[in-house]
């Protein structure tokens, strides 16, 4: 293959817009040739593929399969923005690297002093890298070839004449895919910054909801059984009676006392009345499903909405049960004993909450009165 002077005359049309600074290291001799038709040819299927190209990388392999006989290693893009674009063409990996060697080695050159800005394509590393810089519209940006191995003199030489073209057909059109890039990056990271802001401000709202929701479950809650207190019992029941009415659910309120609480409390003291309402407040929960509500609606009094499709009856027999069970494992001491008052709600009636945990409670009393139960 013929030598080219790389900075001819007849170079200079090819980029007539270009300075032309001779140097030592330009002055290689031998006459220059126009480019060949299959370099044109090869010239226009890159032109073509670089208008299609939505990317660096797809531009950088447009170069890179549009220059079949040099065969290089990677194209690489070094952007006056410090910024390299890395195409390795063997195994079609891509990577975009701050700090490249060939970026650094070129930078270097750049910025020595010992030569011009080159405005022809030149080699690095003995020739194992070609770059040549972009037009005067894209100053300080270079497209370079690069191969593991030095390739032969004729490939040199090749890539050192075809090379500039490229730049100066490519140059406006890489550069302007790499601010494409730099901006889908910035607008990326603008978008993972506001998603981690989303997410950090819907954790703190989750957080913040869960904590209310706790202060509310805590404000509703009994501290000495960790039944519903009476307000949380009336709110959740008033849900609940709604419930029923509107899908026609069989309910009642059931409502009990612990018999003789006060003589307990002047005998043997708060502690062991406490202790006997605590062990209440269990069997009588005990007795109802999970759906149920349940509270501690005085200070021995206790309360409950259920949709059990038991009749109410059953309900208090299964209470009288357990209470049985629990005094038959006692040995010695007082016996448990409730007085239990029950009301079969009327799904179609405008009766509310309250009025009905009355009239448990009228009930219950009336229940007491006939049994004029009291610890024994």
């Amino acid at each position: 293959m013929e030598k080219i002077e790389i900075m001819s005359d007849a170079y200079g049309a090819v980029l007539p817009r270009r300075r032309r600074v001779r140097t030592a290291a330009q002055a290689i001799t031998g006459a220059t040739r126009p480019p060949r038709k299959s370099e044109l040819l090869a010239l226009l299927r890159i032109a073509k593929a670089l208008l299609c190209a939505n990317s660096v990388e797809a531009a950088l392999r447009a170069v890179a399969e549009g220059l079949p006989a040099l065969r290089p290693d990677a194209v690489l893009l070094i952007s006056h923005s410090d910024s390299c674009f890395y195409l390795d063409t063997p195994d079609g990996g891509s990577c975009l690297e701050l700090n490249h060697r060939m970026c650094s080695e070129v930078r270097k050159l750049m910025g020595s002093g010992t030569l011009p800005l080159p405005l022809h394509a030149f080699t690095l590393d003995n020739g194992s890298h070609v770059a040549a810089p972009f037009s005067d519209d894209v100053n300080g940006s270079y497209i370079a070839l690069s191969w593991q191995v030095s390739p032969e003199q004729a490939v040199q030489q090749q890539a050192l004449a075809f090379l500039p073209r490229i730049a100066e057909l490519a140059g406006v059109r890489l550069n302007n895919l790499l601010d494409q890039l730099h901006r889908e990056e910035e607008v990326q990271e603008q978008y993972h910054a506001f998603a981690a802001t989303q997410s950090r401000h819907m954790e703190e709202l989750r957080v913040s909801e869960h904590e209310k929701v706790e202060a509310r479950e805590l404000a509703a809650q009994d501290e000495l059984t960790g039944l519903q207190n009476r307000r949380g019992f009336l709110v959740k029941s008033e849900q609940c009676l709604l419930i029923a009415r509107r899908q026609e659910l069989a309910c009642a309120v059931i409502f009990a006392d612990v018999d003789g609480l006060k003589l307990i409390n002047d005998q043997l003291g708060h502690a062991a009345g406490d202790e006997l309402i605590r062990d209440a407040a269990d069997i009588f929960h005990s007795a109802f499903r999970h759906a149920d509500v349940v509270g501690r609606v005085g200070g021995d009094e206790f309360a409950a909405f259920t949709f059990d499709n038991a009749t109410p009856r059953t309900i208090v027999e299964r209470i009288r049960a357990k209470i049985a069970e629990f005094n038959a494992g006692r040995k010695g001491g007082l016996t448990m004993s409730l007085s239990i008052g029950v009301i079969q709600c009327d799904i179609h009636s405008e009766e509310t909450l309250s009025e009905y945990l009355v009239r448990a409670d009228e009930e219950m009393y009336r229940h007491k009165r006939q049994r004029g139960r009291a610890p024994h």
